[in-house]
């Protein structure tokens, strides 16, 4: 039997999002609400608190970072307590003031609102794909690092021999929705370091830029 060799991968593509793509599951929690509201299945209080609890989550991901799991931990414990506050309060009415303003909570809207919110979070995400797999991404070929970006395909390249990579998985959450995290690429002979928050997939990305430049070891910083 003749042994398979193993082609070497020549090139990784990396990718750099914005945060806005932390918020997909607010877009498919409003097309559940639009697809559930528009064939009157349940109530519509009920989808409006379901589409709130979701968004506001969503909010709190991107706004503050989670860095350890005991973040993690913290936050789901914080949301088991409020929710149990609520529900022994209605049992008990220990803080009858509590019980009135819940009671009081009834968020609703129409279909063609969810299905607005959604189709607008749908087109901003598209968008953002689209610029950065086409116009604005990082090429790793084994001699050299080409940023392309701008619509006329502008090009910025940096020698690959002697790069210095180190991986860094900052937010829980983040890694959670999209495996993602932040490379931090030294250039040989440059001032700055070239930093990429939110790439997708990051031990992937990790694994074909080790394979592309050869490397054994690499430098990790995971908190």
């Amino acid at each position: 039997m003749v042994p398979v060799k193993r082609l070497t991968l020549e090139r990784a593509i990396i990718r750099s999002y914005p945060k806005a793509v932390f918020l997909y599951p607010s877009m498919f929690m409003a097309f559940l609400c639009g697809i559930f509201t528009s064939a009157d299945l349940g109530r519509d209080s009920f989808w409006g608190l379901c589409f709130i609890v979701v968004f506001g989550i969503n909010v709190v991901i991107m706004a503050f970072e989670f860095p350890r799991t005991t973040s993690l931990t913290i936050l789901f414990i914080a949301i088991a307590v409020g929710l149990g506050a609520i529900l022994l309060n209605q049992q008990v009415e220990i803080f009858p003031s509590l019980q009135h303003h819940v009671d009081d909570l009834a968020p609703k809207a129409n279909a063609e609102f969810y299905w607005m919110i959604a189709g607008l979070i749908a087109i901003v995400l598209g968008a953002v794909v689209l610029v950065h797999r086409y116009i604005d991404y990082w090429e790793l070929l084994s001699n050299e690092l080409i940023h392309h970006h701008g619509m006329l395909g502008n090009l910025e390249r940096f020698p690959a021999p002697g790069i210095k990579l180190e991986k860094e998985i900052n937010d829980v959450f983040e890694f959670l929705l999209l495996r993602s995290g932040r490379l931090v690429l030294t250039v040989p002979y440059e001032n700055r370091a070239i930093v990429l928050d939110n790439v997708p997939h990051i031990n992937r990305v990790e694994r074909f830029i080790k394979e592309v430049l050869g490397v054994t070891e690499v430098e990790i910083n995971q908190t």
